[in-house]
């Protein structure tokens, strides 16, 4: 037997297999890297490009409404949003009626968003549908879990808050700026931080400090 042959022969098999190996890992990138372009996001975004801040808003939620989300009339959008989410994310976004949204603000769509009527939210907000479960030491971020958001009519968040997976925020409440809420907040609730206080309560103590000035 030819031992250079056979030699060469085995290199040409590792050769392909590896090929192979690296074709399929490729493909499989590109498919996840595939479900994470939304061709109709782009278009709205270069359709958005234009138009100033704060100028436009109605404008740029009708460019959204019409590649698929749904917004309600008279809401509008001081800056295009940063949208992001893998698969089918256009049934994910559900605004209501006289919603404003300020600028620079990030939508994670990977489960649903969901605004009432009359929602208010200020700039750099992050409201985040996706975390992961807690991992082993060699990799705390486990396996990746979405829950969805609710914000119910009438809530004004705050500048910079971050609105965490699975949090239902309820009617009427307000979140201060800066603030990152992990839990549910009742309706008709102001949170500061961590404190929450019935708004009615809050607007007595605001206006006895008033007072005393």
């Amino acid at each position: 037997m030819d031992c250079t042959r056979s030699v060469v022969h085995e290199d040409g098999a590792t050769y392909r297999r590896s090929r192979h190996t690296i074709l399929q890992r490729l493909r499989a990138y590109l498919r996840g890297q595939r479900s994470q372009v939304h061709g109709k996001t782009l278009l709205a975004y270069a359709l958005c490009a234009p138009l100033p801040k704060y100028v436009g808003a109605e404008i740029r939620a009708a460019i959204l409404r019409r590649i698929g989300f749904t917004i309600g009339a008279n809401s509008g959008f001081f800056g295009t949003p940063t949208l992001f989410g893998t698969g089918d994310y256009y049934k994910r976004l559900v605004i209501g009626s006289d919603c404003w949204i300020n600028l620079g603000c990030y939508l994670e769509l990977n489960a649903l968003v969901q605004l009432g009527d009359h929602v208010n939210i200020g700039p750099d907000v992050m409201i985040l549908t996706g975390s992961h479960e807690m991992g082993t030491e060699g990799c705390r971020a486990g396996r990746f879990t979405t829950l969805p958001v609710t914000i119910d009519s009438g809530a004004w968040i705050g500048a910079r808050c971050v609105i965490l997976p699975g949090v239902t925020i309820g009617k009427g409440a307000v979140i201060a700026a800066g603030t990152t809420v992990h839990r549910d907040v009742p309706p008709n609730i102001i949170m500061i931080g961590t404190q929450g206080m019935p708004i009615d309560k809050w607007m007595a103590l605001t206006k006895a400090g008033a007072a005393t000035r």
